[in-house]
C-alpha cells in the first residue's frame, strides 16, 4: 500500500488528453446516479403508494416494467463512465508493468482510481438528484402532482444506488485490466489484434431468436406459470433482449467496417471502414444508446396507442400516458449523456491517430468526413436494430394494429429524428477539440 497511494497520485495527474479525461466520466457517473435515483423512486411509489387503490398490481406491473426498460441502458451509462479512461489508464500501467509492477499493484492501482472516480461522481450524482426533486414532485399520476414525499428514496434504497454505481465503476475497470496483464507492450505500443467476434455474433443471434419465441408462446407459458410468474418471465426477457442487442451489435459494425474498407473510393470511407473493422466494440458502444431508445420509443408507442384507445376507461389510462412520456424522456436524457461524453471522450482517446492523418496531409474536411462515417454507420444498424427487436417483441403482445396505429408510428418516427439530431448535435460539439489537437493544443 505504501507503494500504491503514491503511484495512485502519479496516476491522476492529467496527461495530454488533459482533466477532460477525468472530468468526463465523472459527469457520466453523477447521472447515472441522479436518473437510477429518480427511476428507483419512481417505481416504489407505484408500489407502495395507496392512492393506487385497487389498480395497484397495474401500476406496480408497469412500473416494474419501466424500471427494467431504462435499468440496461443506465447500467450501460454506468460502464462506458468506467471505461471512458480506460485507454489512458491502461498506457500507464501497461508501462509499470513492463517495468516490473506485480499484478497485485495494478489490480490495486486500477480498483483504487475506478473507485475514487466512481464515488466522486455518485455523490455529485445524489446532489443533482436532490435538485431534480421538486420538478418530480410536481409529475400529475394518481389524479394531482404526487409530492417530493411520494418519489424520494428512503436512505438504504439510496446508498444500495449509489453503491452500485460505485461497484459497476471498480468491476468495469477491473475488468479491462485483464489484457494490461496478459499484453502490455501490445496495449503500449497499441498493437493489440482486433477480437473475433464471430461466435459472439452467433451466440446472440440464437438467443435473441430464443427470446422471441418465447414472447411469443407466452400465453401457453402463463397457464403454467400463472399470471404473476409470466410477467416476471417476460420481465425478464425484455431485459435479456436489451443485453443481447449489445452482443451483436458490435460484431455487425465490424462486418460493416472491413466492407467498407475494402470497396473504399475515398481516403475518408478508408480511415472510417479500418477504425470500425478494428475497433467496433468502442464504436457500438458510442451509439448503443440509440438502439435502447429505439427499443423503448416501440413499446412506449404502443402504450400511448393503448392509453389512447382506451382513453375513456379511467385515471389508470392518463397515468399510462404520462408514465410512457416519463419514460421515453429520462431515455433521452440518457442518450444525451452518452453520446455527449463519449463522443468527446473518443476524441481524446484518439489523439494519437488525429494527429498521424494530420501529419499525413489529410485535409481537415476528409477527417471530419471520416468521423461522421465512423458514427452515423453504427448509429444506422443501432437504431433499425433496436426498432426491430423491439417490434419483434411486442408483436405478439399486443397485435399489429396497435404497432401500427399513427400514435405508434408518430413516436417511433419523432424518436428517429430526435435522436439522430442528438447524435448529429454531439459530433459538431467535439469540432472544437479536433482542431485544439490538429494544433498541438491538446
Amino acid at each position: 500500500m505504501s507503494t500504491v497511494l503514491p503511484l495512485a497520485r502519479l496516476l491522476s495527474r492529467p496527461a495530454r488528453q488533459g482533466r477532460a479525461a477525468i472530468a468526463l466520466p465523472v459527469v457520466a457517473f453523477a447521472v447515472t446516479t441522479a436518473l437510477l435515483l429518480v427511476v428507483a423512486g419512481g417505481a416504489r411509489m407505484f408500489l407502495v403508494d395507496p392512492r393506487a387503490g385497487a389498480e395497484g398490481g397495474m401500476y406496480g406491473i408497469l412500473a416494474v416494467l419501466a424500471l427494467v426498460l431504462l435499468a440496461v441502458p443506465l447500467i450501460t451509462l454506468g460502464a462506458a463512465a468506467a471505461r471512458l479512461t480506460s485507454r489512458r489508464r491502461n498506457d500507464r500501467l501497461a508501462t509499470l508493468r513492463l517495468l516490473g509492477a506485480s499484478t497485485r499493484e495494478l489490480w490495486s492501482l486500477t480498483v483504487l482510481e475506478a473507485t475514487a472516480i466512481a464515488a466522486a461522481g455518485a455523490v455529485a450524482g445524489v446532489a443533482l438528484y436532490a435538485a431534480l426533486l421538486p420538478l418530480v414532485g410536481l409529475l400529475p399520476f394518481f389524479g394531482g402532482p404526487v409530492g417530493v414525499g411520494a418519489v424520494v428514496v428512503d436512505p438504504l434504497l439510496g446508498a444500495g444506488v449509489v453503491a452500485s454505481v460505485v461497484l459497476i465503476g471498480a468491476v468495469s475497470a477491473a475488468a479491462s485490466l485483464r489484457k494490461v496483464a496478459v499484453t502490455p507492450l501490445g496495449v503500449r505500443t497499441r498493437s493489440e489484434a482486433p477480437a473475433k467476434r464471430t461466435t459472439a455474433f452467433v451466440v446472440g443471434g440464437v438467443l435473441i431468436v430464443g427470446v422471441v419465441m418465447l414472447v411469443s408462446n407466452l400465453g401457453a407459458l402463463g397457464q403454467l406459470l400463472g399470471p404473476a410468474v409470466t410477467m416476471a418471465v417476460l420481465l425478464g426477457l425484455f431485459a435479456g433482449a436489451l443485453a443481447l442487442l449489445n452482443l451483436i451489435g458490435a460484431p455487425i459494425v465490424a462486418a460493416r467496417g472491413r466492407a467498407m474498407a475494402r470497396h473504399a473510393r475515398t481516403a475518408a470511407q478508408l480511415v472510417a471502414g479500418r477504425e470500425l473493422a478494428a475497433h467496433a466494440g468502442p464504436a457500438w458502444r458510442r451509439v448503443s444508446g440509440m438502439a435502447l431508445v429505439s427499443f423503448i420509443a416501440v413499446v412506449a408507442g404502443c402504450g400511448l396507442s393503448i392509453a389512447d384507445v382506451a382513453s375513456d376507461a379511467g385515471p389508470l389510462m392518463s397515468d399510462i400516458r404520462t408514465g410512457v412520456l416519463v419514460t421515453l424522456g429520462i431515455a433521452f436524457v440518457l442518450l444525451a449523456c452518452a453520446v455527449g461524453v463519449t463522443q468527446a471522450a473518443s476524441v481524446l482517446e484518439e489523439r494519437e491517430l488525429i494527429v498521424g492523418l494530420d501529419r499525413l496531409g489529410i485535409p481537415d474536411a476528409e477527417l471530419r468526413r471520416a468521423r461522421r462515417i465512423t458514427v452515423m454507420v453504427p448509429l444506422r444498424w443501432a437504431s433499425v436494430g433496436g426498432a426491430a427487436l423491439g417490434l419483434m417483441l411486442a408483436f405478439p403482445i399486443v397485435g399489429i394494429s396497435l404497432i401500427v396505429a399513427p400514435l405508434s408510428v408518430l413516436t417511433i418516427a419523432l424518436t428517429f429524428a430526435a435522436g439522430f439530431a442528438l447524435v448529429a448535435a454531439a459530433l459538431a460539439s467535439t469540432r472544437p477539440i479536433v482542431t485544439g489537437i490538429r494544433r498541438g493544443a491538446l
